[in-house]
């Protein structure tokens, strides 16, 4: 039962942090200074990703003892997309962190790291959207 609702806070965390990394690569994309709510956002958005990702991290090794057998004699190829999306997390994750201390740590007249932070972010929401999107469709498909 525990297992099912930490899937289920996985699966919302990870879609807020889908809609979350959008904003500061909006709001970053000018190279404009941060402002105390834009230092708040992009703090905010490595929280909300970093909790999505450490909540898979904790499903890891019940998924690894009891999913990940049936999943890929039932149907290797979602077996694939399912790894391949964990990889992809993975990816979201350091785009993430990488973004998040550059804006924060980068001078008032770095302009361009503030601009290549926003393009960062603007990477991590496309991968995290393709994340939660293989997530969804392995546990529908699977019926896990």
């Amino acid at each position: 039962m525990w297992l099912r609702v930490l899937e289920s806070v996985h699966g919302h965390a990870g879609i807020l942090a889908c809609a979350a990394l959008i904003h500061p690569a909006i709001l970053l994309r000018r190279g404009r200074p941060l402002s105390r709510g834009m230092k708040i956002s992009v703090i905010a958005t490595g929280v909300v990703t970093t909790l999505a990702f450490g909540l898979g991290l904790a499903l890891y090794e019940d998924y690894r003892a009891t999913i990940r057998r049936r999943l890929f004699e039932r149907a290797p190829d979602v077996g694939f997309l399912f790894e391949t999306k964990e990889h992809l997390a993975w990816a979201v994750l350091c785009l993430t962190l990488g973004a998040t201390v550059a804006a924060l740590v980068a001078p008032r007249e770095a302009k361009r790291v503030r601009q290549s932070a926003a393009v960062a972010y603007a990477a991590a929401a496309v991968l995290a959207c393709i994340v939660a999107s293989l997530g969804t469709w392995v546990a529908a498909v699977e019926g896990f």
